[in-house]
């Protein structure tokens, strides 16, 4: 198929006009999503670090470690590729429909069952049992610390994860014109392998190629980001709810239910891709 989709549109029309626009190959992509994890964690565990120590602070040091690192981060990556904030506000800030809002939240929505799914299948027991419990006590962490997980999990991570992942390394891929399903994989694998755990690299991979395919389709960065803060604010309340984290949104057993919902998420997706070939956005 050789019919450019709307953000190649874009990119092509705007090329001209902005000169300032974030553009780089796979290696750089890699490269930059590297330097982007560790000067996130540096600055983040620096910022936390009062917290060990005195532990009433987590209230504080919490979000603010995850604000810091985050900044630091998009930040390095402005650096990085020479480019101005101004570019990723213009993806927030671009217009999109109700319908289109509408496709994406059931995109989201209905890949939810094979996400988790897959992540079922991923032992927490043997060779992996260490790793899941120092996994497992640091999520269950925020139990203790309520207030300062929602703003963390639900508030920060939606805006500031989003900026990284798909405002600044997908978006540079798709303005080097890498082929768009192979910067949309890259990218989901990028951010599943970002939150540095085996469960959550399958599901965060899983939900960041749908986030990367919507971005890519709609232009607009805000979607992301509302799909990204329901994905968190759902997992999160089901956490508090039941007071651990092994809490499931659907049944793992019923394939039917499982097979169904993923069709249906197919054909979403099939519904965004023939809506956003509209040139209304």
């Amino acid at each position: 198929m050789n019919e450019k989709s709307p953000y190649q549109e874009y990119v092509e029309e705007k090329k001209s006009t902005q000169p300032n626009i974030i553009s780089f190959g796979i290696g750089k992509a890699i490269l930059y999503s590297l330097v982007a994890v560790i000067v996130w964690q540096f600055v983040g565990s620096i910022i936390s670090l009062p917290g060990m120590f005195y532990k009433p602070l987590n209230h504080i040091t919490l979000p603010l470690g995850f604000l810091s690192g985050t900044l630091a981060a998009i930040v390095v990556l402005l650096m990085l590729t020479q480019t101005k904030f101004t570019v990723i506000l213009q993806s927030i800030k671009h217009k999109f429909t109700f319908t289109q809002l509408i496709l994406a939240v059931c995109c989201w929505f209905l890949f939810l069952p094979l996400a988790e799914f897959f992540t079922s299948l991923i032992p927490t027991t043997g060779p992996l049992e260490a790793v899941y419990k120092i996994f497992e006590e640091s999520f269950e962490m925020m139990l203790d610390y309520k207030i300062a997980g929602f703003i963390m999990v639900c508030l920060l991570a939606p805006i500031f994860e989003e900026i990284i992942f798909r405002g600044i390394i997908l978006k540079g891929m798709l303005n080097f014109n890498v082929n768009p399903t192979v910067a949309i994989l890259l990218n989901g694998f990028i951010f599943g392998c970002a939150h540095m755990n085996p469960w959550q690299f399958i599901g965060a991979g899983i939900l960041g190629v749908i986030f990367g395919f919507v971005y890519y389709r709609t232009k607009s960065l805000l979607i992301p980001m509302i799909l990204h803060f329901l994905n968190n604010t759902l997992a999160y309340s089901l956490m508090l709810i039941q007071g651990d984290m092994e809490g499931d949104v659907f049944v793992q057993s019923d394939y039917l239910i499982l097979i169904g919902l993923t069709i249906l998420g197919i054909g979403s997706v099939f519904l965004l891709y023939k809506q956003t070939q509209q040139k209304t956005i």
